[in-house]
């Protein structure tokens, strides 16, 4: 079976061996077979093109096709990039932010107090039951007790506790705390009190007849000499009146944020100098 095998592949190969000498030895010896092998040659061309083009095209655009893998990792270069510029413009527009809100707390303070301390909130609610918070200036920088604290909004509180590098602000919504204030639009002397947590500000002791309406601003007075006069200190609420009392009940909501923003405002009175300012150079201060 073998060798009928073998003898049948070289019947099958003859015929093209032998066809094969035959044209390679009319190509070498004779002028007439070569001439015509030159002109199917150059018909063959555009079928040897056409039968190249698809390995041609390919070779061409060889190294220009990107891989999947390559797609991935630029996709991803792309989508780090974009968090990173997100981030940035979020951080741009906290940076736009802050700067309207540090203008507007410096805004706050009126021609009459010449001198603000910028602290910083650190702890809110030191003590349990209390409104206070804790800011970053102390002694160290000439604070005392007593001085007013104010934010873009108005009266925050007022400095009750010193220590070395911090202080303690009682807010205006603390039970114990009352600040003298005088209604703006009329005129009317009034005391606010704290109400505590949570609760509206309470307007105390003013007779049932006086002039003062819901959404009537309050401003500190200046009676007593622990806050200036003419900062907004809160709205009024509600106004109720009793026949049967000599007193209304009002209520009212402060205008501060009370220490809800991250910075405020200490007050210097005209008359009180800086640490490290001598009284000359505050009164200087004032008559510029």
């Amino acid at each position: 079976m073998a060798i009928r095998a073998q003898n049948s592949f070289w019947r099958g190969l003859a015929p093209y061996l032998l066809l094969s000498a035959a044209l390679i030895g009319g190509y070498l010896f004779s002028p007439a077979a070569k001439t015509v092998f030159s002109g199917l040659a150059v018909i063959g061309i555009p079928i040897h093109f056409i039968a190249s083009l698809p390995s041609t095209t390919l070779a061409a655009m060889q190294g220009r096709l990107t891989s999947t893998d390559q797609f991935r990792r630029q996709s991803e270069i792309l989508r780090e990039r974009n968090l990173l510029l997100q981030a940035r413009l979020h951080r741009f527009e906290f940076l736009e932010t802050e700067n309207i809100r540090l203008r507007e707390l410096l805004a706050a303070a009126p021609q009459a107090v010449e001198q603000v301390t910028l602290a910083a909130l650190v702890a809110v609610n030191l003590e349990r039951g209390s409104e206070s918070v804790l800011v970053d200036k102390g002694s160290a920088d000439g604070i005392s007790v007593g001085q007013s604290v104010i934010d873009a909004g108005g009266i925050v509180g007022q400095i009750t506790k010193v220590s070395l590098f911090t202080s303690k602000v009682s807010l205006i919504s603390q039970e114990d705390q009352a600040v003298p204030t005088q209604v703006a639009r009329s005129g009317i002397r009034a005391v606010v009190y704290g109400g505590g947590a949570n609760r509206p500000l309470r307007v105390m002791y003013l007779d049932r007849n006086a002039d003062i309406r819901p959404d009537d601003v309050l401003v500190t007075s200046g009676l007593g000499g622990r806050y200036p006069p003419g900062y907004p200190v809160a709205k009024v609420s509600a106004v109720q009146r009793n026949i049967s009392e000599s007193f209304m009940t009002i209520a009212a909501e402060p205008l501060s944020r009370l220490g809800n923003d991250r910075e405020v405002l200490i007050l210097w009175p005209a008359d009180k100098p800086r640490s490290g300012q001598s009284a000359a150079d505050a009164q200087t201060e004032v008559e510029n």
